[in-house]
């Protein structure tokens, strides 16, 4: 029978994102993460057999040296896991109910039926922050519900689109058009790959790249990264917002909400609402109303 390797990190909750991204990135197949003891989590990384797991180790040490991350708080455990096993922890991702209008399921529920007026977004969970699983996605989504039922027909720009799930998603709630941008190549190419497998490849345009690339404005932004990467791009995303425009940020936890909407407000945004889940915290912002969305 085949095996696999599953590499466990627990690590602080400030960590968790971007540690998965980069064991993404080092071609895990899947990452999953689950609430540890003491207030920490642990991530969940599955691997080929064949994988050098140490290697895998040293750069995930490595990297969180080059952040200046402690890494003496995280701790490594590495087991076989059987195809057995391997299946059952594809039983245990099953849709989820991501907003009112939208659920998120992965490829391999085939035979879900969705209930009338639900829209049914279908991500491969090649990354747990990015099938709805995870808080700060699912604070997202219900952001772009909102808006997007109030605006039908808006544009939409996610920066740093991961998965691509909520530019999908914007498409499946009404956005006319949405943009999304990662400066990674795989997750550009993952979002290209989700896409087509919902039928949105023709209103999702996926571009590799920062903020930056491109000059257009949008009636709603939507941002899921981290505490400093919001901050270093609030000046950026203000450019490309309509002066009506919507602001959805999150990937940070709830202690540091207070300090990012004073930042944002200090640069000229104006607070709507927060979303608090488990921990995690999403804010909504807008700018001055001098005209209406396009529809």
């Amino acid at each position: 029978m085949s095996r696999m390797k599953r590499l466990t990190i627990e690590l602080p909750k400030e960590m968790a994102a971007s540690v998965s991204d980069l064991l993404l990135g080092l071609e895990a197949g899947a990452v999953s993460e689950e609430q540890g003891e003491h207030g920490k989590l642990l991530i969940h990384a599955y691997f080929e057999e064949k994988t050098d797991i140490a290697g895998v180790i040293t750069t995930v040490k490595e990297f969180l040296a080059l952040l200046d991350e402690n890494a003496e708080a995280v701790r490594f455990t590495t087991r076989y896991i059987k195809q057995a096993d391997w299946e059952g922890w594809k039983s245990y991702l099953k849709p989820v109910r991501a907003s009112r209008r939208i659920v998120i399921k992965p490829p391999w529920e085939k035979h879900y039926q969705a209930e009338q007026g639900t829209e049914v977004v279908e991500i491969n969970p090649g990354n747990a922050f990015g099938t709805g699983h995870h808080e700060t996605t699912r604070i997202c989504i219900s952001y772009l519900d909102e808006i997007i039922g109030e605006h039908p027909g808006c544009s939409v720009f996610d920066v740093g689109c991961g998965s691509g799930i909520l530019g999908i998603c914007s498409i499946k709630l009404g956005a006319g058009v949405s943009f999304c941008a990662d400066i990674d190549f795989k997750a550009a190419r993952e979002t290209i790959s989700n896409s087509a497998a919902n039928g949105t490849s023709d209103r999702v345009k996926v571009w590799c790249g920062s903020a930056y690339c491109t000059l257009k404005k949008f009636d709603v932004i939507v941002s899921n990264t981290s505490r400093d990467t919001l901050i270093s791009m609030k000046n950026s995303l203000k450019e490309r917002l309509f002066p009506m425009g919507y602001l959805i940020v999150s990937g940070i936890q709830a202690s540091d909400k207070q300090e990012i909407a004073g930042i944002y407000r200090n640069s000229g945004y104006d607070m709507v609402s927060e979303k608090v889940e488990s921990g995690w915290a999403g804010l909504l912002f807008s700018l001055k109303r001098t005209r209406k969305p396009k529809k």
